[in-house]
């Protein structure tokens, strides 16, 4: 995404063992519209500003200004954006531990998350089958859900590029729409810019797949994915429908980015549309053991709740 270099979204939903999460956004080099940029902005305004904004961005999707999982357990739609625990993007072999134990923990991690991975989505598509020489109503094909991706991908970025809020906020879970459309909002009067996928580096694959329980319901399943795109993108930026000297610019990005939805399962049928919740860091040595400690918090603090 050429919005990217650093966002933290937080959703909270008292006793649930996926309360709290941040997830950190990563693009390699800057962009001209970024959510670094949009981040930025939004935080220098007032907090007033901001309640102001975001009020505004829920009201006009019906929404309340605070969504959480005990409204999303009634209506899907209301689904906060959270970032399932230990979505694990490997990184690179130079960031993995060098010495032999923490090595050994480290891949033992990895070993661990992507097992469990497999097996909960590959249990839920067994469930799926309506009977043993039925085809599964859940699929798990990839090619679909990369398609999906870079869909969004090039919509959201076009979006922001042009300044289309309206758009923006149909494919961007509400917590990462408000701070970009606040952004927006903000630009000199007749600023706006074009963006365009030059070309992908890489084949855009599947980095980590997500179907996890929604904690308190029986019949519904949060469903995420991330997939590592590495693109080169060009941006332009126009005053008053001029293009500005000097604005455009190429980078070549490589992001994780990351889109999810909810299931039933019961019908297996998704009951709200794909969304980009974030874009996520690989998962480094540091990162994971941060990570654990949240997730032990959270395990501590769910079992309280119980």
């Amino acid at each position: 995404m050429l919005a990217a270099t650093k966002l933290g979204l937080r959703a909270r939903a008292p006793g649930s063992l996926a309360t709290t999460t941040t997830s950190p956004v990563m693009a390699v080099g800057r962009a001209l519209f970024s959510t670094s940029e949009n981040r930025a902005a939004a935080n220098r305004r007032s907090n007033a500003t901001i309640r102001k904004h975001s009020g505004n961005a829920m009201r006009h999707a019906n929404k309340q200004s605070a969504p959480s999982l005990e409204k999303a357990k009634m209506d899907p739609s209301k689904a906060p954006a959270i970032l399932l625990p230990e979505t694990f993007v490997v990184p690179s072999l130079s960031r993995f531990p060098k010495q032999f134990k923490p090595l050994m923990s480290y891949l033992w991690g990895i070993i661990r998350v992507k097992t469990v991975d497999f097996l909960l989505s590959r249990q839920y598509r067994f469930s799926s089958m309506p009977g043993w020489r039925q085809k599964p109503l859940l699929s798990l094909k990839k090619a679909p859900l990369i398609a999906q991706t870079k869909a969004l991908h090039r919509q959201m970025n076009e979006a922001i590029a042009s300044g289309d809020a309206e758009m923006l906020e149909k494919i961007v879970d509400p917590y990462l729409y408000v701070p970009l459309a606040v952004n927006i909002e903000q630009r000199p009067k007749g600023r706006t810019g074009t963006w365009e996928l030059v070309r992908y580096n890489k084949e855009p694959r599947v980095v980590s797949h997500k179907i996890f329980p929604l904690q308190g319901t029986k019949d519904k399943l949060l469903w995420q994915v991330t997939v590592s795109i590495a693109s080169r993108q060009r941006v332009v930026q126009h005053e008053r429908g001029k293009v500005v000297p000097g604005s455009e610019k190429e980078l070549d990005l490589v992001e994780n980015v990351v889109i999810g939805t909810m299931v039933s399962n019961e019908t297996w049928a998704t009951l709200n549309g794909w969304r980009i919740i974030s874009t996520v860091q690989p998962m480094t040595p540091e990162k994971w053991e941060r990570e654990q400690e949240t997730v032990q918090l959270l395990a501590e603090a769910s079992a309280k709740s119980n």
